[in-house]
């Protein structure tokens, strides 16, 4: 795999992501107040079936209440994804100063890899089927 220096947008953007990922953690109490007055899903209202992201708002609540095994029950795509985002915004930072570079990946992604992550969507997706829905 080929590296190249990140350019001093990325640079920027990585404060940026970092000041995002320490905002989600530090505005708990808001996450708190707004979760019970969302509405259902609109997708499993009309189906019944519940849709890829369902069990996310449940899921990222119980990320910032310390029960990740809860949160990847509900949605594991949705939790790692979110531990993705505050894990990875509170490195990246420290990854711009010390190593300044990142990976040159191919456009459009290998067809392979497409596949893989169509497939991981899915398997997330008939897991939030079966565990929400009794089945």
């Amino acid at each position: 795999m080929r590296w190249r220096p990140l350019t001093l947008a990325e640079r920027q953007l990585s404060w940026v992501w970092a000041g995002l990922a320490l905002a989600a953690v530090a505005l708990r109490p808001l996450w708190d107040f707004l979760a019970p007055h969302l509405g259902r899903c609109t997708f499993r209202s009309l189906t019944g079936i519940p849709c890829p992201t369902c069990g996310a708002t449940r899921g990222v609540l119980a990320l910032l209440h310390h029960h990740p095994g809860q949160a990847f029950l509900l949605n594991p795509l949705v939790a790692s994804g979110t531990v993705i985002l505050v894990v990875g915004g509170l490195l990246a930072p420290l990854w711009a100063w010390r190593r300044g570079t990142v990976p040159v990946l191919e456009t459009p992604l290998p067809r392979w890899l497409r596949m893989a992550a169509v497939l991981v969507i899915l398997a997330n997706w008939g897991w939030v089927i079966l565990t929400q829905t009794g089945h």
